[in-house]
C-alpha cells in the first residue's frame, strides 16, 4: 500500500514562507533607507514645497482661464437663444463643456425678462451631489426659473449621463436673474468676474464669469464653486499628519481670506430642536416658502461673509431660529449695506438685518424683538485723552461706516463733529491708524474684533460712552414688511435656550479667546504672512519662519485667483513634517530597494509555487462551476490539507448546485406552463392558444436556425439556454390575459356586458307590442265600428316591431359592416318611446348608484327604445400611465367603458368598442409589466422582450410599443407569425368558424405584403412545410386543403 504523502497546515505553510521573505526584505530596506535619508531630507522637502505651490498656481490659473474663455465662446454663440426661448441643443453643448471642464460647477443663462436657465455639474466637487440630494444615477441637474400662468416657477430636472430626465420637481420661486450682480455688471466687450458670493441654489460660495450674449441683453455665465478651488489645496496633502499640520491659503494684500485648506466645520454647536407650532403658524411657514435674508460682507463678528459664506452672530442666530420654525432661508450677500437696503425696499429681500431702529427707518416695516445689544465705543490712536461722551469729539474729524444708522443722527445732534464716511469699519480703523481721522465710532465688539482680525495695532478704545442726547437704540433687530415673518421670529426668539445663547456669545462675542482665529474670521490667521507678502519682491520666495512658536517652511507667491486683483498664495509646512517627508520618500533608496526585491523574486517564486499551483487549480475548477460546466469538474489533490479539503468540498458543492439548478428549472417551467394552461382554460375564446403557439414557434425557430439563406445566417438557437429562453417567451406571450376581464374576452355580441343586453331591448319591444294591443282594444271599445281599420293598424304596428327587433338583433351580432343606412335606421328606431312606470334607481349596487343621476323624476317617464345615457359611461378612477422604460405607446380611450346601447350597436365591425378593444389589448401591456418585474437571469434576459412583441408590425402600427422592422429580431418575428397563424386556424373558438388552411395561408401572405408579418419568415414557413406538420397535428380534417406554394414562392424562385 502506497504511503500517504505528508501534508502541512495551510496556516503553517503561509506563515513560514511570509516570515522568511518579510524578514529578509525588511532588513535590506531599513538599512538602505537609513543610509540615504539624512542626505536627501532637506533637498526633498524644499522641492516638495515648490512643486505643490507650482501645481496649485497652475491649477487655479488654468481653471480661471478656462472659465473666461468658455464664457467668451458661449457669448458669441447666438444660435442658442431665440428671443426668450432657449434652443434644445444647449443641453448637449453644456454637457460637453462640463465633461471637458469637470471643475466647473455650472453654466447658465440669465435672460432680460428675469428667467434663469442653469446646467449643474454634479461631479464638480464632493459636496454638490449631497446638496442637491441627487441619486447615484444622476449626472447633471437642470434648473429653469420662468413665468408660468402668472407665477414664477422653479423647475429642477435630474438628468443621467445621456441627458435622460430621471426626476423632476417644481416649486414657486421669486428668483430674478436681472437682480444678480453677475447680470448687472456684465458687458459686451469682456468677461466680468464676480467677487465670491453665495450661490442660491447650491448654498456654497463661488464666483461667476459673465458676459452679455452678442446682440442681446441676455447674459451667459460660468460658475466655479470655491469648494472646488479649496479642494485644489486640500487634495495635495493626502496623509493625516500633513492635513493637520500643513496649511495653505489664498489671501488679498490686506489679509482678506479667499481660499483655505483648513476645515470650516462648526464644532460644539448645540442641537436645535423644532418648536411646537400652532396650526396657523405651520400654515404660515408653509405659505412663506423660502425667505431671503440680507448678509453684509464685512461687519464681523456680527454679520459678515467669508468668500460669500454667511458668518457672524446674527446669521447663525437667524439660522437657529429658522431651524426652530422649519423655515427655508436664503442669505443674500455680495452687496454693500446701502445696496442691501435698496434691495429690501424694492421687495427683493424679505428680511433686512441687523439694524438699529431710528426715526429715519422706523417706517420701513415691522421690527422684531432685539437680537443683540451693541453699546457704542470710540476708537482713537494710543495716547489720546479718555473720552466719556460724544461731545468730546466736537471739532474732530470722525470716520463712520457707510450706510450705518448713526450716519444721519450724529451730525444732527452734534453739528460740531465733522463726519466722514468709509466703505467699511475696516477702512475706518485703517484711517484712524494712519492718522487720516481722529476717531471712529462703532460698537465695542465690532471695533475689537476688526482690530484683531486685520492685525491693526496702536489703537485704544473708549467705552461706556454717554449717548443719551442722540436717543439712539443700541439694540440690533431684524425688519420685514411681512408681519407674519416678524411674529414667527419673535416667537422663536422667546424660545431660545440658555445653551444656544451661550454658544453664540462664546463663539462670536468673546474676542479674548481663540475663536477669532481662521475658522471664524475672513482674514488669514497669521500676521507674519501679511508682513511676508508686503516684503515680497519676487514672484515666489521660500523662507523659514517661526509662527506661534512653531517653525514653518513658508512658500509665498503671487497669484491671479481674481483676474483684476493681485492675491497671494501661501503654503506652510512645519519643518519637522517637511524633513520627515524627505526621509520617507528618498528616490535612491526606493530604487535600490526595488532592485534588491527583484533579485529576490526567484526565491519568493520558488517558495510560493506549492500554494500558487494549488490555488490555480482550485480557481480553474471554480471557473467551471461558474460556467455551469459541472460534468467537466476534476477532483485535484494537494499536499496541503486545507486545500485538499477545499477541492473535495468544491466537487460536492458543484453536484448539489447542479441538482438544485435542475429542480429550479423544472419548477419554473412547470409554473410557466401552469399559467399558460390557466389562461387557455379561463375562456373558451382562447382555448388551446397558449399551448399551440409555443409548439408552432419552436418548430419554425428550429428550421430558421438550420436555414442557410443569408437572411437567417446570423440566427441560431444553438444552445440550450437560447432554446429555453425562446420557449419560455413563447409560453408566456399571453400571460397578461390573466388580468383581462372575462366578460370582455367572451363578448360575443355588441350589447353584451356581464350578460347580453339584447334581452333588455327585446323586453322593450314586448312592451311596445303590448301597448299596440292595448291601443287596439281601447280603440275597439271606443269605436266598435272601426274594427277593420284598427286590425290593420295593429298588424302594421306589430309587423314593424318584429322587423325592427330583428334588425336590432342582427346588428347586435356584429357580423357585417355597419353601413350608413343601417346607422340611420338604428337612430330612427331609437326615437321610438315607451313609458316606464317604475323607478330605475331602486335596488342598485353602490357602484351603480355613483353613475346614476341624483335628481328626482316623476313617474311615468318617457324612455327611448334605444339610448346612450350618462349612466352608461364608466369613468377612469385614475390616469393611465406607464413607466417610461417600458416603451409603451398606445392611445388610451377617454373612458374606461361605454355601455351606451346605440354606441355599442353602431360598432363598425365585430362586437368590441374602442374601450373594449383597449382592455383586450392591455393583456400585452400586462405581459410587459408582469415580466419586467421578474428578475430573470442573464441567460433568460430576453424573455420579457420576446414575449411582449407578438402584436407589433414591421411598419410601426402594432401595439403597445409601435416598433418597426429595425426594432424586431428574428425570434420576435417568428412569434408574430405563430400567434397569427394559430388564431386563424383555431377551430375551438365559439365566436368564429375555423378557416381552411389555404385561406389562412392566403391571409398570412397578404399580411406579409402589408408588412404586418415578416415576408422572409412567411416564406420559410411555407418552404419548410411547417404549416403542413402543424395542420396535421392540430387542425380538423375538413380544414386541411391544398395550398399552392408556388403562388407564394414565385419571387423567390425567380
Amino acid at each position: 500500500m502506497q504511503q500517504k504523502s505528508k501534508r502541512f497546515s495551510f496556516r503553517v505553510t503561509i506563515v513560514v514562507m511570509c516570515t522568511l521573505i518579510a524578514a529578509l526584505t525588511a532588513l535590506v530596506a531599513i538599512s538602505l533607507h537609513y543610509y540615504f535619508a539624512k542626505q536627501m531630507a532637506i533637498s526633498a522637502s524644499q522641492d516638495f514645497a515648490k512643486q505643490v505651490a507650482s501645481q496649485i498656481e497652475f491649477s487655479i490659473s488654468t481653471l480661471d482661464d478656462a472659465a473666461t474663455s468658455t464664457t467668451s465662446l458661449l457669448a458669441n454663440y447666438t444660435d442658442a437663444l431665440d428671443g426668450d426661448a432657449i434652443d434644445e441643443r444647449v443641453d448637449g453643448i453644456f454637457k460637453d463643456i462640463l465633461l471637458e471642464n469637470n471643475d466647473f460647477y455650472a453654466i447658465f443663462y440669465g435672460l432680460d425678462n428675469g428667467d434663469f436657465y442653469q446646467f449643474v455639474n454634479l461631479e464638480s466637487n464632493t459636496v454638490v451631489r449631497s446638496r442637491f440630494n441627487a441619486a447615484h444615477e444622476d449626472r447633471f441637474v437642470k434648473i429653469y426659473i420662468h413665468n408660468h400662468n402668472g407665477m414664477r416657477i422653479k423647475k429642477t430636472e435630474f438628468l443621467d449621463e445621456k441627458l435622460n430626465t430621471r426626476h423632476t420637481t417644481t416649486e414657486p420661486s421669486d428668483y430674478d436673474a436681472t437682480n444678480r450682480m453677475w447680470y448687472q455688471n456684465a458687458n459686451h466687450d469682456s468677461v466680468y468676474e464676480t467677487k465670491p458670493y453665495l450661490f442660491q441654489h447650491l448654498g456654497l460660495t463661488g464666483k461667476s464669469y459673465s458676459r452679455f450674449v452678442s446682440g442681446t441683453q441676455h447674459v451667459v455665465a460660468v460658475d466655479i464653486a470655491l469648494k472646488t478651488l479649496s479642494n485644489q489645496l486640500t487634495q495635495q496633502f493626502s496623509t493625516s499628519d500633513d492635513r493637520i499640520s500643513t496649511q495653505a491659503f489664498v489671501f488679498g494684500p490686506e489679509g482678506d481670506l479667499l481660499i483655505s485648506s483648513l476645515s470650516s466645520d462648526i464644532e460644539n454647536a448645540p442641537k436645535v430642536s423644532p418648536l411646537a407650532l400652532s396650526a396657523q403658524q405651520r400654515q404660515t411657514v408653509k405659505n412663506l416658502g423660502t425667505i431671503s435674508v440680507s448678509n453684509e460682507n464685512d461687519w464681523a463678528p456680527v454679520d459678515f461673509a467669508i468668500s460669500g459664506e454667511p458668518r457672524g452672530y446674527t446669521p447663525e442666530l437667524i439660522n437657529i431660529l429658522g431651524q426652530k420654525l422649519g423655515l427655508k432661508l436664503n442669505f443674500i450677500n455680495g452687496f454693500s449695506w446701502l445696496e442691501l437696503q435698496t434691495l429690501y425696499q424694492n421687495g427683493d429681500i424679505d428680511i433686512l438685518q441687523p439694524i438699529h431702529v431710528t426715526l429715519d427707518n422706523q417706517s420701513w416695516g415691522n421690527y422684531s424683538q432685539p437680537l443683540l445689544d451693541m453699546p457704542l465705543a470710540i476708537a482713537t490712536r494710543n495716547g489720546e485723552p479718555q473720552l466719556d461722551s460724544l461731545s468730546d469729539l466736537n471739532g474732530k474729524l470722525v470716520a463712520i461706516g457707510e450706510g450705518w444708522s448713526i450716519e444721519s443722527i450724529l451730525p444732527a445732534v452734534y453739528p460740531d463733529i465733522e463726519v466722514i464716511t468709509y466703505p467699511s469699519i475696516k477702512d475706518a480703523l485703517f484711517a484712524v491708524e494712519a492718522g487720516e481721522v481722529y476717531a471712529t465710532i462703532d460698537s465695542e465688539i465690532i471695533l475689537s474684533y476688526t482690530e484683531k482680525m486685520y492685525f491693526i495695532e496702536g489703537l485704544m478704545q473708549h467705552t461706556n460712552i454717554d449717548t443719551s442726547r442722540m436717543n439712539f437704540d443700541t439694540t440690533l433687530r431684524l425688519v420685514s414688511q411681512n408681519q407674519n415673518v416678524v411674529d414667527l421670529f419673535d416667537f422663536a426668539i422667546n424660545n431660545l435656550t440658555k445653551q444656544e445663547i451661550a454658544y453664540l456669545s462664546e463663539r462670536w462675542l468673546k474676542t479674548s479667546s481663540d475663536n477669532t482665529a481662521t475658522l471664524s474670521t475672513n482674514t488669514v490667521p497669521y500676521k507674519a504672512l501679511i508682513d511676508f507678502a508686503s516684503e515680497l519682491n519676487t514672484p515666489t520666495e521660500l523662507r523659514v519662519e517661526n509662527i506661534s512658536g512653531t517653525e514653518y517652511l513658508v512658500f509665498l507667491s503671487t497669484t491671479t485667483l481674481g483676474r483684476f486683483d493681485t492675491n497671494y498664495f501661501a503654503l506652510m509646512i512645519p519643518t519637522k513634517v517637511a524633513y520627515e517627508q524627505g526621509l520617507s520618500f528618498v528616490s535612491k533608496s526606493v530604487l535600490i530597494t526595488l532592485a534588491i526585491l527583484v533579485l529576490l523574486m526567484p526565491v519568493t517564486w520558488f517558495f510560493s509555487n506549492p500554494i500558487v499551483n494549488s490555488m490555480r487549480k482550485l480557481s480553474e475548477e471554480n471557473r467551471k462551476i461558474k460556467s455551469r460546466q459541472y460534468d467537466d469538474l476534476v477532483h485535484q489533490s494537494s499536499f496541503i490539507t486545507e486545500i485538499d479539503e477545499v477541492f473535495s468540498s468544491l466537487t460536492n458543492m458543484a453536484h448539489s448546485i447542479q441538482e438544485h439548478e435542475k429542480n429550479q428549472v423544472a419548477l419554473l417551467d412547470s409554473f410557466v406552463k401552469l399559467i399558460a394552461q390557466a389562461i387557455d382554460d379561463k375562456s373558451p375564446y382562447t382555448a388551446g392558444h397558449c399551448n399551440r403557439v409555443p409548439e408552432l414557434g419552436l418548430m419554425l425557430a428550429d428550421v430558421a436556425s438550420k436555414d442557410n439563406t443569408p437572411y437567417f445566417a446570423s440566427f441560431a438557437l444553438d444552445t440550450k439556454d437560447k432554446q429555453r429562453e425562446f420557449k419560455l417567451a413563447a409560453w408566456l406571450h399571453d400571460c397578461g390575459k390573466i388580468i383581462t376581464p372575462e366578460h370582455i374576452v367572451d363578448k360575443g355580441s355588441k350589447l353584451e356586458c356581464i350578460y347580453n343586453r339584447i334581452h333588455e331591448v327585446r323586453m322593450r319591444f314586448e312592451v311596445l307590442w303590448r301597448d299596440a294591443q292595448i291601443n287596439y282594444l281601447q280603440g275597439l271599445i271606443a269605436n266598435p265600428s272601426d274594427v277593420s281599420m284598427l286590425d290593420a293598424k295593429l298588424q302594421m304596428a306589430q309587423k314593424r316591431l318584429q322587423e325592427d327587433f330583428a334588425f336590432v338583433a342582427s346588428c347586435n351580432q356584429g357580423g357585417e359592416f355597419m353601413a350608413e343606412d343601417k346607422l340611420a335606421r338604428l337612430d330612427e328606431i331609437a326615437r321610438t318611446t315607451w313609458q316606464r312606470h317604475f323607478d330605475d334607481q331602486l335596488g342598485l349596487s353602490p357602484l351603480e348608484e355613483l353613475n346614476q343621476s341624483k335628481t328626482g323624476e316623476s313617474l311615468p317617464v318617457t324612455e327611448h327604445l334605444l339610448s346612450d345615457k350618462a349612466a352608461h359611461i364608466v369613468t377612469r378612477d385614475k390616469k393611465v400611465e406607464y413607466a417610461p422604460h417600458l416603451g409603451i405607446k398606445v392611445d388610451v380611450p377617454e373612458h374606461k367603458a361605454n355601455l351606451g346601447e346605440l354606441y355599442n350597436l353602431k360598432i363598425g365591425r365585430g362586437t368590441l368598442t374602442a374601450e373594449d378593444r383597449f382592455i383586450i389589448n392591455e393583456h400585452i401591456i400586462g405581459t410587459i409589466k408582469m415580466l419586467d418585474s421578474l428578475p430573470f437571469p442573464k441567460e433568460l434576459s430576453k424573455v420579457p422582450r420576446y414575449a411582449s412583441t407578438h402584436h407589433e408590425t414591421l411598419k410601426g402600427t402594432g401595439y403597445p410599443r409601435r416598433l418597426t422592422a429595425k426594432d424586431l429580431s428574428i425570434p420576435e418575428r417568428i412569434l408574430v407569425l405563430a400567434d397569427i397563424f394559430e388564431a386563424l386556424t383555431a377551430s375551438d373558438r365559439p365566436y368564429k368558424r375555423a378557416k381552411p388552411l389555404s385561406v389562412s395561408i392566403d391571409i398570412l401572405y397578404k399580411m406579409s405584403l402589408d408588412n404586418h408579418v415578416d415576408m422572409e419568415v412567411f416564406k420559410l414557413f411555407i418552404r419548410s412545410g411547417i404549416y403542413k406538420i402543424y395542420a396535421e397535428r392540430y387542425l380538423s380534417p375538413h380544414q386541411i386543403d391544398d395550398v399552392d406554394e408556388s403562388k407564394y414562392l414565385e419571387s423567390e424562385a425567380a
